[in-house]
């Protein structure tokens, strides 16, 4: 059985956007913006960057975090959440900024951004991010990794058979959304963990160049289904149905990739 979205106060009012700031809008706290635009014009949106990002153009990214204390007085001047999602968190951030948001006690969706897409280095560790998850995550808290971020969180491989499994017993009480958790030209599956059960999310692989981005916007959907009231299993369906048709949307971005559309359709 599903475990339902906490109730939350009536003072709860935005949806808290946490992530790196890619000036492309490739990715990063833009593309979450743009997103929770479409697919929650309704919900208040309370953003704070994490950290200030160089990418794009095929060369290898850079990241300069923010200090701890001043992540951490803008997390206490937000307005009170109905759901949280979490993107890039520079290693020196992650015990403070979970610490605040686990004392919410609101739906929290973690896309684990550990390395950018052309390379280089976000900031980022797997491992001190995976403990502090373990250590603070709660059921209604749910992690979207890729196989390569899996592998990461977990010192595996991204061809292990048992990483679905090694994840979620990694991650303390969080449900997991593996991302393309097999190697298939053809078909996309992505697995979800959640607690009491298993859901497999198989369809045909969009056709067309890869977009940058999606692990953002997917992350952010879900985020959005949970602040309007939708259990996690129907706010992931709902996501992964929404990404599907963004990505048949693509447009060139400034940096020289293809990205998600900054308009794009609402979450059904």
């Amino acid at each position: 059985m599903v475990r339902s979205v906490p109730e939350t106060s009536s003072h709860a009012t935005a949806l808290w956007l946490l992530a790196g700031l890619d000036p492309t809008g490739g990715a990063g706290l833009l593309r979450d913006t743009f997103t929770a635009a479409a697919c929650a014009p309704n919900v208040p949106v309370a953003r704070l960057v994490t950290a200030w990002t160089r990418q794009g153009h095929g060369r290898p990214a850079t990241s300069e975090p923010r200090p701890v204390d001043a992540v951490v007085r803008e997390l206490r001047s937000m307005p009170s959440p109905r759901a949280i999602k979490i993107g890039l968190l520079p290693a020196g951030l992650v015990e403070a900024v979970l610490g605040e948001v686990a004392s919410r006690r609101v739906p929290v969706v973690v896309d684990p951004v550990l390395a950018a897409s052309d390379g280089g280095d976000l900031g980022a560790r797997g491992d001190i991010l995976r403990d502090c998850l373990r250590d603070m995550s709660e059921e209604t808290w749910l992690v979207t990794p890729n196989r390569r971020e899996a592998a990461a969180l977990t010192g595996s491989t991204e061809d292990d058979p048992e990483l679905v499994q090694r994840t979620a017993d990694a991650l303390g009480r969080a449900g997991i959304l593996l991302k393309s958790a097999v190697d298939d030209e053809q078909r996309v599956r992505d697995i979800a963990c959640l607690p009491g059960q298993v859901h497999v999310f198989e369809r045909p692989r969009v056709a067309g160049p890869d977009p940058r981005g999606t692990g953002c916007a997917l992350a952010t959907a879900i985020a959005c289904g949970l602040a309007q009231g939708r259990h996690m299993l129907a706010s992931i369906s709902a996501a992964v149905a929404w990404l599907d048709v963004a990505r048949t949307r693509c447009v060139p971005g400034v940096d020289g990739r293809v990205h998600l559309p900054e308009r794009a359709p609402p979450l059904t």
